[in-house]
């Protein structure tokens, strides 16, 4: 086989992201997209239900692009705050 008919191994990537303002709700979205540099190939997001959440992470209807809800630092709880309350125990 030559170079030009095996399949892309897929070794080098490109993401791109940007933010997005939703303005009449006042948040913001993070989109992000991923696509092999060698090949052009673009990547799909894995277990992200497709649609909007404002308050999670979902993907576009065609499963390229993830679409991440994001919030200045202190306007929402961390994950971590979110625990508070909890007791976490590990067990073997």
């Amino acid at each position: 086989m030559t170079a030009q008919t095996q399949p892309c191994k897929h070794m080098q990537f490109d993401a791109q992201c940007r933010v997005a303002r939703l303005e009449d709700s006042g948040r913001f979205m993070l989109e992000v997209g991923v696509r092999c540099i060698d090949c052009g190939k673009p990547f799909q997001f894995l277990g992200l239900q497709p649609g909007l959440n404002l308050s999670g992470a979902t993907a576009s209807l065609d499963g390229l692009e993830a679409n991440i809800a994001i919030c200045p630092q202190g306007v929402q709880p961390t994950p971590l705050q979110g625990l508070q309350g909890y007791t976490i125990e590990g067990h073997n």
